[in-house]
């Protein structure tokens, strides 16, 4: 090698130089990833990103990016991002590259479906039953809010709230007070009802706390809003995300409306 023709070219060639064969590199990998596709016969495509969660960066809940795009966050910024297969992705600052380069798109939802379900599993046994001696009755529906124990729920933003109750026998009153206290709603559910619509509510912000005072008990609920875009969108993010949000009961429920098998 001519080291001293090296050290003689002006420092602008060196770095065009370099800046060729990184594209170089790059025109080749994407080269062999199409040529891998094209032999396999799977198609591969830049990928849409799903945000759940953003700390620290102008992005909102249900905003979509592009996958094969360069992303930048700063020390201290956060990302949690939903894949098309129900996978999330957490980004910490500092980062600077691509979050999901192109990749074969799975081309059964069934699949996709069944590693959330072992998700959920395994998170139910490193976690472990809500509480012992609780037991958790199925929803009928994904979007009713069980009001028999606390703890989080999920609903659609600009959705009226429905309360839900195992067992309807008997009359209950109970009183919703949120966490500021700005006011309270006192509510009345019949004898033979197990579905109470919660139109007296006020919800201001993505979480809602409300403490519930209900005969010689008080417990806490959490209510937190989905996008409609994602509640209305593919139903392997929208799983992903309520199992990722805590919102475990209504996960289940929409599930089992899929066909697949719950505990």
């Amino acid at each position: 090698m001519n080291h001293r023709a090296i050290a003689n070219r002006p420092v602008h060639s060196l770095i065009v130089s370099r800046a060729n064969n990184t594209d170089l590199v790059q025109t080749l990998f994407a080269a062999l990833l199409l040529l891998t596709s094209v032999l396999l016969g799977t198609p591969v495509q830049a990928e849409a990103l799903i945000v759940m969660e953003a700390r620290g960066v102008n992005l909102k809940a249900g905003a979509q990016i592009d996958g094969d795009q360069v992303l930048t966050l700063k020390e201290g910024e956060r990302l949690t991002l939903i894949r098309s297969d129900g996978t999330v992705l957490t980004l910490r600052g500092p980062f600077s590259k691509t979050p999901a380069p192109p990749t074969a798109v799975a081309s059964d939802p069934k699949q996709a479906l069944a590693a959330l379900v072992n998700t959920r599993a395994a998170r139910t046994s490193s976690v472990g039953v809500i509480r012992a001696g609780e037991e958790v009755m199925p929803l009928p529906e994904p979007w009713l809010v069980d009001l028999s124990r606390s703890g989080m729920r999920c609903m659609i933003e600009d959705q009226t709230v429905t309360f839900w109750r195992p067992d309807g026998s008997q009359e209950a009153r109970f009183t919703l007070v949120p966490s500021d206290r700005s006011y309270k709603a006192d509510f009345i559910w019949p004898r033979g009802t197990v579905r109470l619509p919660a139109s007296k509510l006020e919800f201001k912000n993505e979480f809602n706390f409300f403490t519930i005072q209900q005969a010689d008990q008080e417990f806490a609920l959490q209510l937190m809003k989905i996008p409609r875009a994602i509640a209305d969108g593919n139903r392997v993010i929208l799983i992903a995300w309520l199992l990722e949000k805590g919102c475990t009961q209504q996960a289940d429920a929409l599930m089992r409306q899929l066909g697949a098998p719950t505990p």
